[in-house]
């Protein structure tokens, strides 16, 4: 009897230490709930985006994704006055709220005026001006081939012709053509033998500011005044980047050193 009871007291006291011990979680104890976020985004790379890549110094496909935005001709906010403003390159021709007409034409090269802003009578307000670029196509080369010709008096340099390339074939029949720069609007490059060839333009380091250049083409014939004639490195391109005015970019060797070279530069009067 006493064996028993020793027995059924064992019992109890090992249930309740049992009942102490801590219980182990079970997977389905807990439920968790997110917001759905995303654990990633996805990219924002041009080329992913627009499926090209970026064309740098030139439009890209983005240019002429802008979107118009709604405005009404009797409109007492803000609302369409970047829409109105004339973005050359960017905004084809849209119809107007009121049939009246249409906005979006070029500027041709210089500042864009901003419509319906208020300054006080001090200044309107301007964005600046986009480079310009015209391509060199069959249809504008002259009847020879050649791109156009230039001449420069003050050195007695009269109507060479200006071929595509800076390439020593070019400048042995005339002047070559950087054919990273523009033929007609914007900034045109050439370049040129500086001694000992039948056209040379060694002596542009004379040219003086104010000094004349005359440039014929299909498209016309413009005339540049000189305003930079200075040595530059042979890697330095900055003066071949485009531009938003006309200017005519010469550049040539300086004897005994091909660590620089000769440049003028030239802008339309």
């Amino acid at each position: 009897m006493r064996k028993r009871r020793s027995s059924s007291l064992c019992g109890l006291i090992l249930a309740a230490m049992l009942c102490a011990l801590p219980m182990t979680a079970q997977a389905a104890d807990y439920e968790f709930v997110t917001d759905g976020t995303p654990e990633y985004y996805g990219s924002t790379s041009y080329e992913d985006v627009y499926g090209s890549q970026y064309n740098y110094g030139g439009p890209n496909i983005v240019d002429y994704r802008v979107p118009e935005l709604e405005y009404g001709v009797l409109s007492t906010t803000q609302t369409g006055v970047m829409e109105k403003a004339l973005l050359p390159g960017l905004q084809a021709t849209v119809a107007t709220a009121d049939g009246s007409g249409s906005y979006g034409i070029s500027s041709g090269g210089g500042s864009v005026i901003l419509p319906g802003i208020e300054t006080g009578g001090i200044q309107t307000p301007t964005l600046p001006a986009f480079p310009q670029y015209t391509e060199l196509t069959d249809d504008f080369l002259l009847s020879n081939g050649a791109i156009g010709k230039v001449s420069i008096p003050a050195i007695g340099v009269k109507n060479y012709y200006l071929w595509e390339g800076a390439t020593t074939s070019s400048m042995n029949k005339g002047l070559g053509h950087f054919t990273s720069t523009s033929v007609w609007d914007g900034n045109v490059g050439l370049c040129g033998h500086n001694r000992g060839a039948k056209y040379v333009i060694g002596a542009i380091k004379n040219l003086e500011e104010g000094d004349t250049i005359t440039y014929t083409t299909s498209a016309g014939t413009r005339t540049y005044e000189v305003e930079t004639v200075r040595k530059i490195a042979s890697n330095d391109w900055s003066y071949l980047e485009p531009t938003a005015d006309n200017r005519i970019t010469l550049i040539t060797c300086v004897a005994g050193d091909y660590s620089v070279r000769w440049c003028v530069q030239a802008v339309e009067r």
